[in-house]
């Protein structure tokens, strides 16, 4: 139960791994021109004596490239050409494996609804089967590497500026003709296992906790089984992590050290007494772990395992010292708050 609450509860960077069923860290990127969050060398593995075929050398001029240098999604739609959106899944799925990244939110399948989003660099088209083509090309091609390409925003995220609890209001017809439609090919005919909600309400509802949205159509009608992560919202409130769940949630981006102290210190309900109790959450959060697994499972992140291998968390350099720096600044605040009520009281008796 633990290790579902901390894998749901925590899920920004990277998923947590839960070393009991062999699921491992998978890293998620961002980037609307190519994988941009992390260098090809941060995570690729330097050990040439692995037998990994896609192991690269330590010393390699390469490791701090960056592949934040593609076109974006907008330019390739406009070529009107499958072939050309499923090589660039191609690339995609080749540095995936190569850097050890897994994880992308890389295929953009709002609309463009006016010129002056923010996000139109991300989408596609303002074309409904303009969309759903490209996105389906680019997704399938990654595939066949076993990169996650996830299709984002869920749904009807239709600008940058206060998108944070906007409410978007539309007819069903509107919603199915249009801005679900890329989304919808995504999931049916390019089988992509990850997706991500978006920050904006639908209606009066938001929209990573949506029971029509994200149960009823896009678990229930369209059969998806992968993962599925919120936008970028790092407020406990907004994300409401207890209806995120229980609608087929199976992330969200906050991150902290893999215990419950860490998850109930952000969520307080998310805590083992509680959640023991709500038959509901049980079956939502084991629910969410087979579809989380699953995604993993049949992605590149189990590439090398075998029947044999072990899997354990280990903590890495940097690790450490955000936890040292953390540990100095916590001395040094309480060092400042000491200082600043003695200075206080001495103030004080001199007036006296």
């Amino acid at each position: 139960l633990e290790d579902g609450m901390i894998r749901i509860a925590f899920g920004g960077t990277s998923t947590k791994a839960i070393e009991s069923i062999m699921s491992p860290e998978a890293i998620q990127n961002d980037g609307p021109n190519g994988i941009n969050s992390y260098t090809l060398g941060q995570y690729a593995n330097t050990d040439k004596s692995s037998g990994d075929p896609c192991a690269v050398d330590e010393n390699d001029p390469n490791l701090s490239y960056k592949f934040g240098t593609m076109c974006n999604e907008t330019v390739i739609a406009q070529t009107f050409s499958k072939e050309l959106a499923a090589e660039y899944g191609k690339v995609i799925g080749n540095y995936s494996l190569w850097s050890n990244l897994t994880i992308f939110w890389g295929a953009g399948t709002n609309l463009h609804r006016t010129p002056y989003n923010a996000r139109n660099h991300e989408y596609y088209s303002e074309d409904a089967m303009l969309t759903s083509g490209q996105a389906v090309a680019y997704i399938a091609a990654g595939k066949e590497y076993g990169v996650i390409i996830a299709p984002k925003h869920l749904a009807f995220n239709d600008t940058e500026i206060n998108r944070t609890g906007v409410a978007v209001f539309m007819t069903e017809q509107q919603a199915r003709e249009n801005e679900l439609r890329g989304t919808q090919a995504s999931i049916e005919d390019a089988g992509a296992l990850g997706i991500m909600t978006a920050f904006n309400r639908v209606g009066c509802y938001t929209a990573n906790a949506h029971t029509g949205l994200l149960m009823n159509i896009l678990r229930k009608e369209w059969g998806f089984q992968g993962l599925e992560s919120q936008d970028f919202i790092m407020n406990p409130g907004y994300s409401v992590l207890k209806e995120y769940a229980l609608n087929g949630g199976t992330m969200t981006t906050f991150t902290g050290d893999n215990d419950m102290a860490a998850v109930s210190e952000k969520f307080t309900y998310w805590a083992v007494d509680n959640v023991s109790q709500d038959t509901d959450m049980l079956n939502a959060i084991k629910q969410a772990m087979t579809w989380q697994a699953y995604a993993l499972a049949n992605s590149n992140a189990m590439d090398g395992y075998a029947p044999t291998t072990h899997l354990v968390s280990v903590r890495t350099w940097y690790d450490n010292a955000l936890t040292g720096a953390q540990v100095a600044l916590a001395v040094l605040t309480v060092l400042s708050a000491a200082m600043y009520i003695n200075s206080v009281r001495k103030s004080k008796s001199k007036k006296n």
